[in-house]
């Protein structure tokens, strides 16, 4: 695993090597490969792509295409398949779109589901409408926040998703920038689910362009 810092960590007066200590010793970090254990699912002309550290979907150009990854093996051994939403959640990627298609939805999601689409159940993820961001949530009841960033095609945005039903609040940040914040407890997971899967998506709804979702350099983190 390997984790760039831009800047010092600071918790609690504790900086660099401790802080990051710290960190992990109040959770666990998942650090996710995605050339082992993943799961597909194609339609159409969709495709997957799996690479030692990035996943690539493609809606291929028919109309009513899928493709999809997930992975619901967390845990060293992979027998654990839970999330508990009820404790914070930090969770990292890479995400990078090839073309521009107003027909071309693309998800990346952590779900209490394997199918691709919008959150039905308790999940947090990204939706990326053509090249339009947005931060999406569910308890009981699903939220998409407003554009978290307008996307460049070929270019790569990371993003992290802090979870804290403590609070509760949900924030989304685009290469280090905080975007939005979900505040509703309607909208913010807060139960412990013990069937969870990662997913990452991509749908044709109709689109001629032949569109990919790349998503990598995943690290996710689940406090004790």
């Amino acid at each position: 695993m390997v984790m760039r810092v831009d800047g010092p960590i600071v918790r609690n007066s504790l900086i660099g090597t401790e802080a990051l200590k710290r960190i992990m010793l109040e959770g666990i970090p998942f650090p996710i490969a995605t050339n082992s254990a993943w799961l597909t699912a194609v339609t159409g002309s969709g495709a997957v792509t799996q690479e030692p550290r990035y996943l690539e979907v493609a809606s291929g150009t028919t109309t009513g295409s899928t493709a999809r990854a997930y992975v619901t093996d967390f845990l060293l051994g992979g027998t654990n398949t839970g999330i508990d939403f009820s404790k914070r959640i930090l969770w990292g990627f890479s995400i990078r779109r090839n073309v521009s298609d107003v027909n071309i939805i693309a998800r990346v999601q952590l779900k209490s589901a394997t199918t691709e689409g919008a959150l039905a159940d308790d999940g947090i993820g990204v939706r990326m409408a053509n090249l339009t961001l947005t931060g999406e949530s569910y308890d009981t009841a699903g939220a998409f926040t407003a554009t978290i960033q307008a996307m460049s095609t070929d270019d790569v945005y990371y993003v992290l998703v802090d979870h804290e039903p403590s609070v509760p609040r949900i924030r989304f940040y685009v290469n280090g920038v905080l975007q939005a914040t979900v505040t509703a407890s309607a909208n913010i997971p807060q139960a412990i689910e013990l069937s969870c899967a990662m997913i990452v998506s991509i749908l044709n709804g109709g689109g001629t362009a032949a569109g990919l979702c790349e998503f990598g350099n995943i690290l996710l983190y689940q406090e004790h």
